[in-house]
C-alpha cells in the first residue's frame, strides 16, 4: 500500500479520489504529573465494511500521520534524526 501525502485544507492530489473517506481524531491533554501528557484516538471512521480495506486505511492513516509529525517536528525547530529516534523508541506493547 502507498499513500500520496498532502496536508492543508483543500489538497490537491496527483491521484484522483473517490467520495469514501476515512479518518482519524486524536485528542490530548496536559497533566498535573511533570513530563506526562495523556490522550487517544476520540474517534475514527472507516470507509470499507471489508477487513482487509480496513487494513489498508489504517496503513494510509499511519502513513498521513508519521509524515505530518515529523515535518511539524522539524518545523519547530525539531532535528529530523531525533524526530526519527522519537519515533523508533515509542515503548509499543501488545494490546490488553
Amino acid at each position: 500500500m502507498t499513500t500520496e501525502v498532502k496536508h492543508g485544507p483543500d489538497p490537491t492530489f496527483d491521484h484522483q479520489i473517490t467520495d469514501s473517506e476515512y479518518s482519524l481524531k486524536l485528542v490530548g491533554h496536559y497533566t498535573t504529573t511533570e513530563g506526562w501528557t495523556a490522550g487517544g484516538v476520540r474517534a475514527f471512521k472507516y470507509a470499507s465494511d471489508r477487513e482487509v480495506k480496513r487494513r489498508a486505511e489504517l496503513l494510509g492513516m499511519r502513513t498521513i500521520f508519521l509524515d505530518w509529525w515529523i515535518k511539524e517536528w522539524v518545523r519547530l525547530g525539531g532535528d529530523y534524526q531525533e524526530g526519527v529516534a522519537q519515533i523508533v523508541r515509542y515503548p509499543f506493547r501488545p494490546p490488553s
